[in-house]
C-alpha cells in the first residue's frame, strides 16, 4: 500500500463540522482491531469522540463472532469512543442509532437509497455496504465506556470482495462507478452520528425509533430464525423502544421479540 492510499487524520479533519466526534484521531496503517485499540485508549482516559482509524485490520470484529475484512487502502475501518453519562444496559439501541445515522448520511451523500438490516448492517438493493459492532466496558467507580466499530465499503470493487460474499456485497464505488474521498465520507458519517447520538443521549432510543423503522429493509417481509434449535417464522413489524426486533408470528399468536437471533428472508 503506497502512502497515497492512506487515510490520514488531516484528510478527515478538513471536512469535519462536528463538535466532538473526530476532533481527536489516532491513525494506524495496520492493526489487529480498531475496537481493541479504541477501548484501550478510552481506558487510559481518551475523551468522547476520539476516533481510531486504520487502512487494514487483521482481526476486525463482526457480529456472531464473524470477522470484518476491508480492502487495504480502499475502505473505512474505524472505531469511535463514547462516554455516556449513565451505564448503557444494552448495546442494541446504540447499534441501531449508529446504523440509522450512517444509512441516512450515505443516502444523502451518494444519492442512492440505503437501508438497515437489524441489528447492525447497512444495506443496499445490491448488497451489504457496511456493518457496526458496539461494545461496552464498565469499571467500578469510573464512567462507562462504549466503543462503536464501523466498517464501510467505499472504494472496493467486485474483485476485492471475497468469493463467499461476491454478489451480496456493495461499495460506494460499485454503486456509483466512481472513486470516493474516504476522508470526506468519514467526516460526513461522523457528523450524522454525532447528531443522532446526542438525540439518543438526551431522549433515548424511542425518539429515533420511527426514523430507524423507515430505514428497516426487511419491514413487512417474511423472515425466519432459530430459537432452541427450532425454526420460527414471522413477518417483520418494526422495533421496540429497547431496540428489539418485533415480528408477527406465522401462526398469528403473540408478537415475537428478538434480541440476539439472526434473521433471514424466507426462501
Amino acid at each position: 500500500m503506497s502512502p497515497a492510499d492512506r487515510i490520514l487524520p488531516s484528510d478527515v479533519k478538513k471536512h469535519l463540522s462536528t463538535r466532538r466526534f473526530g476532533r481527536r484521531i489516532y491513525y494506524y496503517p495496520e492493526t489487529d482491531s480498531t475496537n481493541r485499540v479504541a477501548l484501550e485508549l478510552a481506558q487510559r482516559g481518551e475523551s468522547e469522540g476520539t476516533v481510531v482509524i486504520t487502512d487494514f485490520q487483521t482481526k476486525g470484529e463482526g457480529r456472531q463472532n464473524r470477522t470484518w475484512c476491508g480492502a487495504a487502502g480502499k475502505d473505512l475501518l474505524f472505531t469511535l469512543v463514547l462516554r455516556p453519562d449513565n451505564d448503557v444496559p444494552s448495546m442494541l439501541p446504540v447499534t441501531l442509532v449508529f446504523s440509522a445515522a450512517v444509512a441516512a448520511r450515505l443516502t444523502q451523500s451518494l444519492g442512492i437509497e440505503m437501508g438497515v438490516k437489524w441489528p447492525n448492517d447497512m444495506v443496499t438493493p445490491k448488497g451489504k455496504i457496511g456493518g457496526i459492532l458496539a461494545k461496552g466496558s464498565a469499571v467500578p467507580g469510573n464512567p462507562s465506556i462504549v466503543v462503536v466499530g464501523i466498517g464501510l465499503n467505499v472504494n472496493s470493487d467486485e474483485r476485492d470482495f471475497a468469493a463467499s460474499i461476491r454478489g451480496r456485497a456493495a461499495s460506494c464505488r460499485t454503486l456509483t462507478g466512481r472513486v470516493w474521498d474516504r476522508g470526506r465520507i468519514l467526516a460526513d458519517v461522523l457528523d450524522a452520528a454525532e447528531d443522532h447520538y446526542d438525540r439518543f443521549r438526551k431522549d433515548g432510543f424511542s425518539v429515533l425509533r420511527e426514523h430507524y423503522e423507515e430505514k428497516l429493509a426487511l419491514r413487512g417481509q417474511r423472515v425466519y430464525f432459530e430459537r432452541g434449535g427450532v425454526r420460527v417464522g414471522g413477518t417483520v413489524e418494526g422495533v421496540n423502544d429497547d431496540g428489539a426486533l418485533r415480528l408477527n408470528p406465522a401462526d398469528g399468536g403473540e408478537p415475537l421479540v428478538l434480541y440476539n437471533e439472526e434473521v433471514r428472508l424466507e426462501p
